[in-house]
Parts: C-alpha cells; structure tokens; sequence
C-alpha cells in the first residue's frame, strides 16, 4: 500500500452536452481533459443519436481531477441538486479571480469574488451547466 493515496475525485453528469462542459471547464481552469469513451461501444445498446455522446471522461487541472460523462438515453439528468459545491482553493488572488470569472461566465453569482470578513478571499457561483462552485484563496 506504500504509494498509494486516497483520492476524492467529483464525477459529474450532464444530459447530452458533457463534452462542452468538460471543455469550457479545461478552458476555465487551465487544465486538459480527454474523452476515455464514449457511448459507441455495442455493449451499451445506445440509440444511434446518442453514440457520440460522452461515457466517460476526465479533466486534469494543477494536481486535481473531475470526471463526467452524459447520463445514459431516458435517464433523468437532475443537473446539480443544490446540496453540494465543489470548492477550490487557490495559492493566488490572481488566479482565483481567473477562474472565478471564466467559471460564472453565463451562469449565476451569488457571492462576488472578494476579500470576506472572515480575512480570506471567495466568491460562489452556479456556472452555466448548472453546477455550483465555490472559489477561495
């Protein structure tokens, strides 16, 4: 077991535009993401419209990761359920801020990225696909 290290890795779900998604998240925090599969394999029996769409991919930014993939044909994608947010924390208020605007771009602030009573920077928003951040420094 020497080596090896728990990982906490945020596996999100998108009803049909996962790709777009997972790019204007590489885009936004400087990162690169690869489609592993997707739903062309005849294993999944996905309508042929759908097998283009994403089964299963990853974005790699600074040493962290977030999954995602389309939910499969017929089933409901719930988008976020408003019961969780994914923080991150950042060395800098230059780069926070970089990633705090490209992430709300089209979606919805509720808290502006600014210095806060409590001493640090943070700023929260739900970007456009529906996904709650939180950005701190």
């Amino acid at each position: 077991m020497e080596g090896k290290k728990y990982e906490l890795i945020p596996y999100l779900s998108f009803g049909g535009n996962c790709e777009e998604a997972m790019s204007f998240y590489a885009k936004a925090l400087g990162g690169a993401y690869k489609v592993w599969t997707r739903y062309d394999n005849p294993n999944m029996n996905a309508p042929e419209a759908y097998k283009d769409k994403v089964l299963h991919s990853r974005l790699h930014f600074n040493d962290l990761a977030i999954y995602a993939s389309d939910t499969f044909p017929g089933k409901e994608s719930k988008g976020n359920s408003g019961d969780v947010s994914l923080s991150l924390t950042f060395p800098d208020e230059q780069t926070a801020q970089h990633a705090f605007d490209a992430l709300s771009a089209g979606g919805t602030v509720g808290v502006p990225f600014a210095k806060q009573f409590w001493g640090d920077w943070h700023g929260n928003l739900t970007d456009k696909y529906g996904i709650k951040w939180m950005v701190n420094c």
